[in-house]
């Protein structure tokens, strides 16, 4: 790829994440935060894409890179010598990885090219309850191996950072997972009456588990018949969980939303928001209608249960329980004196642990910690926009 003609920056950062769909989800806010041209660039890589052009409209160097969703051999090995070039053509300070895949390859790249530090945020770790044996192993013992090629691990919840602790030798820190809380804050409202709309924010991927969603949705409509589904978000399964719609006679109640970037105007009427993943990392799909003053309800699995105080800002189900999950939906729908005084408990909530800014700095601090002890002088605009005053505890 043909670099810009420029003075280098004094430092520059990359992010290596599998899509960009996902950079589009996670990785725009704080990327467009430590992204201060000329003396500081913060790169995106990704695989090719639709939202690729929509990162770069927003004034973000993007760089494409296709790596796998599976674990082929030879597209791991070549995915990993395309970035090992490009590594070694953009010279990074700092390789900064997100998800399993992108994330080992990228890892082993940065290393082989040399640069100074990697990074890794671990968006949920795979070895997690309900996951099958053999997959539970081999994802700890490649996780474990990784962890050699990293600096610093990143976690977003505590039941991860507690399993990295086990790790002899492996340096880690909690750093969470937030949003722009005053994006969804002025959403914040009064329910009153029965409720109609429930809606789930995540990608169609199968952790995220719309099959069972659905089937939990067709119970609720045999209760509340007014009751509709909206799906915000994409992906390779949306087909097949249209047809499962189909089939479940619910087609006409489920609304296909798509990606979106304004997701706060989705959900302005909203009643109840819905996430049935088995495993997360900290969810946005449970953060933002939290903060927009939404209940939640969703599977008691590791994150999950750091986002939702069960009975308070919102109900846990069991892993797989439908008919408890069920139960959940049609009771806040059904009382909107529980929606307002759990959906006000949940703003307050992401308000005070899930802030972007608080996150960003948290980031900002591991950094510079990690720069400075590699040796790489931090510009004075970091400085300035990183005051240490500015960093909240974990």
């Amino acid at each position: 790829m043909v670099l810009h003609e420029r003075v280098a920056p004094k430092l520059r950062i990359v992010d290596v994440i599998n899509t960009a769909a996902a950079a589009k989800e996670i990785l725009v806010d704080r990327v467009r935060h430590f992204h201060r041209p000329p003396a500081i660039e913060n790169w995106i890589v990704c695989s090719a894409g639709e939202h690729v052009e929509l990162l770069r409209a927003q004034g973000l160097p993007v760089a494409v890179v296709d790596t796998p969703r599976g674990l082929e051999p030879g597209a791991l090995a070549r995915a990993t010598w395309r970035l090992t070039r490009l590594f070694r053509s953009l010279a990074p300070d700092l390789v900064h990885t997100h998800s399993s895949v992108s994330g080992a390859v990228g890892r082993v790249a940065a290393r082989a090219a040399g640069v100074p530090v990697v990074v890794h945020t671990v968006h949920g770790f795979h070895f997690h309850e309900g996951s099958r044996l053999p997959a539970r192993l081999f994802s700890w013992a490649t996780e474990r191996a990784l962890a050699a090629f990293t600096d610093m691990l990143l976690t977003q919840n505590r039941e991860d950072l507690q399993a990295v602790r086990r790790w002899r030798g492996v340096r880690a820190r909690l750093v969470g997972n937030g949003i722009d809380v005053p994006r969804f804050a002025r959403l914040a409202r009064r329910h009153s009456g029965p409720g109609r709309v429930v809606a789930c924010i995540a990608r169609f991927e199968p952790v995220k588990n719309h099959h069972d969603l659905l089937r939990v949705f067709a119970r609720v409509r045999a209760v509340c018949p007014q009751a509709r589904l909206r799906l915000i978000g994409d992906g390779a399964l949306r087909p097949q969980y249209e047809r499962e719609a189909a089939e479940l006679g619910i087609a006409s109640a489920t609304e296909f939303a798509g990606y979106r970037a304004d997701v706060s105007v989705l959900l302005e009427d909203v009643d109840v928001a819905v996430l049935l993943s088995w495993k997360e990392g900290i969810a946005r799909g449970l953060l933002e209608p939290m903060a927009a003053g939404i209940p939640v309800v969703a599977w008691r699995v590791k994150g999950n249960r750091e986002v939702v105080r069960s009975g308070k800002s919102g109900l846990l189900a069991p892993p797989g329980d439908l008919e408890q999950t069920t139960a959940h939906i049609v009771r806040l729908l059904e009382d909107p004196a529980l929606r307002n005084r759990m959906g006000a408990a949940a703003a307050e909530r992401v308000h005070r642990q899930f802030n972007e800014a608080a996150i960003v700095a948290r980031l900002a601090e591991v950094y510079a910690s990690l720069l400075g002890a590699a040796g790489r002088a931090l510009p004075v605009s970091w400085e300035q926009s990183h005051d240490q005053r500015t960093v909240l505890s974990a």
